[in-house]
């Protein structure tokens, strides 16, 4: 499976189906999804430009508040669904209502949570890396034991710092960690 990061929390995963999951685009993705997944109502997470021209053709999902805000058709999802294989977890999202994160064959999409879930067989997780969670993060990756750690959910040119300061930490308890430019990808 090959997951390719689009910017901010956005990422484009290409396996038996095609998914996009919080589309709010730097990068132009490499072709429509399949399935569109929506971790929480934060405006950087979903792009209703992005999604112009895609109602109706393609599947939608997320919390009942993500769809209410932006007026979407969709299916709410819950922690503890399944939607075609991808797990619905539960998270704690700072200043969200609802919000949840997605588990699809080793790859953990963790939104803007620092408060991972329990899970097995995470091999790669895209985790935010604000500052003042970095403990938490790291507390999550000793626990959850994955392959790769990318950090995501930052500015490139304005705040690299806060993904190098998490690479750092990673690399001083021997997490295995990689850093991204919108557009690279990776395979689990």
């Amino acid at each position: 499976m090959k997951v390719r990061w689009l910017g901010n929390a956005a990422l484009e995963v290409f396996s038996d189906k095609h998914i996009w999951i919080d589309p709010n685009l730097t990068v132009e993705p490499e072709r429509e999804p399949d399935i569109i997944l929506l971790t929480h109502e934060h405006d950087d997470h979903f792009s209703p430009e992005d999604y112009a021209g895609l109602e109706g053709k393609v599947k939608l999902y997320g919390p009942e508040t993500t769809l209410e805000k932006f007026d979407l058709e969709g299916t709410s999802v819950e922690p503890g669904d399944e939607i075609d294989g991808i797990k619905v977890l539960d998270c704690d999202c700072y200043a969200s209502d609802e919000s949840v994160t997605y588990l699809h064959n080793g790859l953990l999409h963790a939104g803007d949570s620092a408060y991972f879930p329990e899970a097995e067989s995470v091999e790669l997780i895209f985790t935010a890396c604000f500052p003042d969670y970095y403990d938490d993060y790291i507390s999550a990756f000793k626990r959850l034991e994955p392959e790769m750690v990318i950090p995501f959910h930052y500015d490139p040119e304005d705040g690299l710092d806060d993904a190098e300061g998490l690479k750092k930490r990673m690399d001083e308890e021997g997490i295995p960690n990689r850093i991204l430019e919108p557009g690279d990808s990776v395979k689990v």
